[in-house]
C-alpha cells in the first residue's frame, strides 16, 4: 500500500511540473485596479492611426447606430491573449454589424496593435470603443 501511495505522490508531482505555464493562462485583473494602468504605447493617438483606415473607408455600416466595444485580455508581458467583442444598437439590443464581417475586420486590426504597456506586470484587458453613428465610426475611444 506505501508503494502505491508513494508512486500516486511520484506521479502527481511529475505530472505538476511538466505542465507548461503560459501568461495567457494568469488570472485578469481590470486595467485600473492598484495602478495596473494597461495602455498601448502612444495611448490614443496610436489606436487612432490604427482604426483609421477602416474608419474612412467603411461608410455604409448596418445597422446605422450602435456601439462595439473591444475587450483586448493582455498577459502580464504585453502580448495579446485573446479579443472579447460586444455589439449594440443604438436600442443597447445585441446587434452584429455588417452581419459579423465588421468585428472580424475590428479584431484583426486589433491583434496587430503591439507594444502594450504596464506599470504592474499583471495580465490584465483594455478596452477599445467605437461609435457609430449614420452608417460610419464616428468615434474611437
Amino acid at each position: 500500500m506505501k508503494k502505491i501511495l508513494v508512486l500516486t505522490i511520484l506521479l502527481f508531482s511529475i505530472q505538476s511540473f511538466s505542465q507548461e505555464n503560459n501568461d495567457c493562462d494568469d488570472r485578469i485583473v481590470p486595467y485600473w485596479w492598484n495602478y495596473t494602468n494597461s495602455r498601448i504605447e502612444g495611448e490614443s493617438p496610436s489606436l487612432r492611426k490604427a482604426f483609421k483606415e477602416i474608419q474612412s473607408s467603411e461608410t455604409k455600416i448596418e445597422p446605422k447606430n450602435g456601439f462595439i466595444t473591444l475587450r483586448l485580455n493582455i498577459s502580464k508581458t504585453g502580448i495579446l491573449c485573446d479579443i472579447e467583442t460586444f455589439q449594440i444598437d443604438e436600442n443597447y439590443k445585441s446587434t452584429e454589424f455588417n452581419n459579423g464581417k465588421l468585428k472580424e475586420e475590428l479584431e484583426q486590426i486589433a491583434f496587430g496593435l503591439k507594444d502594450w504597456k504596464r506599470d504592474k506586470e499583471y495580465k490584465t484587458y483594455n478596452l477599445i470603443r467605437l461609435k457609430i453613428k449614420n452608417g460610419r465610426i464616428e468615434e474611437i475611444f
